[in-house]
């Protein structure tokens, strides 16, 4: 039996967090709290991340793979552009976080991660 208590628990965690840095760039924190904050993000996201894949591997989820995908991809970008940081503007940032943020981050939380759900409730 699994329990999707602690990959809630993260997920709610990680909106916080992303709230927090959408707040922090909506109202021009200063570049350093910015950057914290989204190495924060990127850090609790690799660890939610491992959560994940252990328990997709734990419970033989059939999309482990393309879902690992998934997740290599949005970290690889979130590392890219928190490189790029310095060379971009405030307004391509928020533009950026704002797309990052809504279509990506959300929509996996809402679509690729309720596969794995409903996949662990399939179990129980």
């Amino acid at each position: 039996m699994f329990d999707m208590a602690e990959i809630d628990q993260q997920h709610r965690k990680l909106v916080k967090l992303l709230k927090k840095m959408n707040e922090a760039v909506k109202s021009h924190k200063p570049r350093k709290e910015i950057y914290r904050i989204f190495e924060e993000v990127i850090s609790y996201t690799e660890l939610h991340f491992a959560t994940e894949e252990r328990v997709m591997t734990q419970t033989e989820f059939p999309e482990t793979k393309m879902h690992k995908k998934h997740h290599k991809q949005l970290l690889n970008e979130a590392h890219l552009f928190m490189e790029r940081l310095d060379d971009i503007g405030e307004h391509i940032f928020r533009e950026w976080f704002n797309q990052w943020y809504y279509a990506c981050v959300v929509t996996h939380l809402l679509h690729q991660d309720r596969r794995l759900e409903d996949h662990i409730s399939q179990l129980n």
